[in-house]
C-alpha cells in the first residue's frame, strides 16, 4: 500500500459511522474508569494499607465467582438475541431468555453458598452477607447488562450498570474521608450490592419494554427450548468466562495467599493501573459485541469488516498514548494512590505492555465466542490460564510481585498470539491490529465460508 492510499485510508476513518459510535463507547468507558481509579484511590485512602488490602481480595474473589457463576449466560443471551431475532424466531428467543435467566438464578445460588460457608469462617458476619448478596447481584447484573447492551444500547446497559456499582460506595468513602472516620468494608460491598440490584430493576423493565415494542406477540408466544444444544453451549462459555476471570482476579487471591494482604493490596493497585488499556479492550468488547454478531448472522461481511479496521485503527493509538502515559507519568499516578505503591512504577510497566497485548488482539475472543467457535476460544483461555498459574508458582516464590507480573505478562502476550491465530483460522476474521498491515488491507474482512 502507498503512503497516499494510507493516508485516504485514515481521512475515509474519520467519517466512519463506526468511529463516532467507538467515540461514544470510548467517552463512557473512561466515565467508568476515572470513576473505578476514584473508587480504588478513596479505598485505599480511607481504609488503610492493611484492611484496603483485604478489600482487594474480597473484592478480587466476588469478581471471580459471579462469573462462575453466571454459568456462561452473559455471553450467551447476547448470541440469542441476535441469532434468533435476525432469524424471526420469536417463539426460541423467548424460551432461550427463560433458559438463561433460570440457570444464572441456579448458578448463583450453587455458588453463594459455599462462598458464604467459607467468608463466615474467615471473616465476621456482616462482611459475609455483604459480599454474597454482592455475588449475587453481580452475577445478575453482569448477565442483563450484557443483553441491554445487545438488545438496547450499551449506555443503557454498560454505563448504568457501572455507575450503580461506582457512584454509591464513592459517596460513602467521600462521607468518611470528610468526617475523617473509619470506612467498614462491609458497608462498602453493600452498597455496591444495593445499586447492582438497582440497576437489575431498571435493566429487567427497560428489557420488557423493549420487547413488548420489537415483538408485539413476544408475551403471548409460546417458548420453544432446545435444551441440549444450549446446555452445550453454556458449558463451554462457562469454563471459557470462569477461566478468563481467573486470569483477571485470581493474581491478587494467589499472591494474598502467599505473602500478605498488604502486598496484595500493592499488586491491585499496580493492577488495576495497567488495567487502564482495559478501558480500550473493553470500549471495544462493548461497541463490538453490539454489532458484530448482527452483522455476522445477518451476513454483512463488508460493513463487518469496515468496523473492524476503524477498531483496529483506535486500539493501536490507545496503545501508542496508554504506553508513553504509563511510562512517563505512572510513578505520580501511583502516589495519588499511596506513597507505598511508588516503588512498583517497574512492575506497572512490565504488566502494561501484557495488558498492551491483549488489547492489541482487539475483539478476537468476542468473535469466537459469538460466532460458534467457543470451544476455540475455551483451548486458548485454558492455555493461557495454565501458562500463567505455572509462572506464579515459579517466580514469585523468587520474585515476589515482579515474578507474578511477568508471568502475567507472558501468558497475556501467548494469549494474544493464539486469539488471532484462531479467529483467522476458525472464524476466517482478523480482529486484531495486525489487520492493519495485512495483506487484507484492501478487502478488511476475511469472508467467511458459505
Amino acid at each position: 500500500m502507498t503512503i497516499a492510499a494510507a493516508i485516504y485510508k485514515l481521512t475515509d476513518l474519520r467519517k466512519s459511522s463506526a468511529l463516532r459510535g467507538i467515540a461514544g463507547v470510548f467517552a463512557l468507558r473512561m466515565t467508568i474508569t476515572i470513576l473505578n481509579f476514584a473508587l480504588i484511590s478513596l479505598a485505599a485512602r480511607v481504609l488503610g494499607v492493611s484492611a484496603f488490602g483485604t478489600y482487594s481480595i474480597l473484592f478480587s474473589a466476588a469478581g471471580l465467582f459471579s462469573i462462575v457463576a453466571t454459568a456462561g449466560q452473559q455471553v450467551l443471551v447476547m448470541r440469542f438475541w441476535n441469532e434468533y431475532s435476525s432469524a424471526g424466531q420469536m417463539d426460541c428467543l423467548k424460551g432461550a431468555l427463560i433458559f438463561s435467566s433460570l440457570v444464572c438464578l441456579a448458578g448463583s445460588v450453587l455458588v453463594a453458598i459455599p462462598l458464604y460457608v467459607w467468608l463466615i469462617k474467615a471473616y465476621d458476619a456482616p462482611i459475609a452477607m455483604a459480599i454474597t448478596l454482592y455475588l449475587i447481584a453481580l452475577s445478575a447484573l453482569l448477565t442483563t447488562s450484557h443483553l441491554v447492551r445487545t438488545a438496547v444500547g450499551v449506555g443503557t446497559g454498560d454505563g448504568f450498570g457501572n455507575l450503580s456499582l461506582a457512584i454509591p460506595p464513592i459517596v460513602y468513602l467521600l462521607h468518611c474521608l470528610g468526617r475523617g472516620a473509619i470506612a467498614d468494608v462491609s458497608v462498602v460491598f453493600f452498597l455496591m450490592a444495593l445499586g447492582a440490584a438497582s440497576c437489575v430493576v431498571f435493566h429487567i423493565v427497560t428489557l420488557w419494554r423493549t420487547l413488548q415494542k420489537r415483538f408485539p406477540g413476544f408475551m403471548m408466544a409460546k417458548a420453544t427450548y432446545n435444551i441440549p444444544s444450549w446446555r452445550a453451549r453454556s458449558f463451554k462459555l462457562w469454563l471459557s468466562n470462569s477461566l478468563e476471570a481467573s486470569n483477571q482476579y485470581i493474581d491478587v487471591l494467589i499472591i494474598g495467599a502467599l505473602m500478605n494482604p498488604e502486598v496484595a493490596g500493592a499488586y491491585f493497585v499496580t493492577s488495576r493501573l495497567a488495567n487502564a488499556f482495559s478501558m480500550a479492550t473493553d470500549a471495544i468488547h462493548m461497541f463490538s459485541t453490539r454489532h458484530i454478531p448482527d452483522l455476522y448472522y445477518r451476513r454483512q461481511f463488508t460493513q463487518l469488516g469496515s468496523l473492524l479496521d476503524t477498531v483496529s485503527g483506535v486500539t493501536l493509538a490507545v496503545i501508542v498514548a496508554g504506553m508513553i502515559v504509563i511510562a512517563g507519568g505512572g510513578h505520580w499516578i501511583l502516589m495519588a494512590f499511596s506513597s507505598a505503591y511508588v516503588p512498583y512504577h517497574d512492575a506497572l510497566i512490565v504488566l502494561s505492555l501484557g495488558m498492551a497485548a491483549v488489547a492489541a488482539a482487539g475483539p478476537s475472543g468476542s468473535i469466537l465466542m459469538l460466532t460458534g467457535h467457543e470451544g476455540r476460544y475455551l483451548g486458548v483461555i485454558g492455555i493461557t490460564v495454565l501458562l500463567r498459574m505455572t509462572g506464579f508458582l515459579i517466580l514469585i516464590p523468587h520474585f515476589q510481585v515482579m515474578g507474578a507480573v511477568v508471568a502475567t505478562t507472558l501468558s497475556f502476550a501467548c494469549m494474544a498470539v493464539l486469539l488471532r491465530a484462531s479467529t483467522v483460522s476458525s472464524a476466517k476474521i482478523d480482529g486484531s491490529i495486525l489487520r492493519l498491515i495485512s495483506r487484507y488491507w484492501r478487502q478488511p474482512a476475511i469472508t467467511p465460508a458459505e
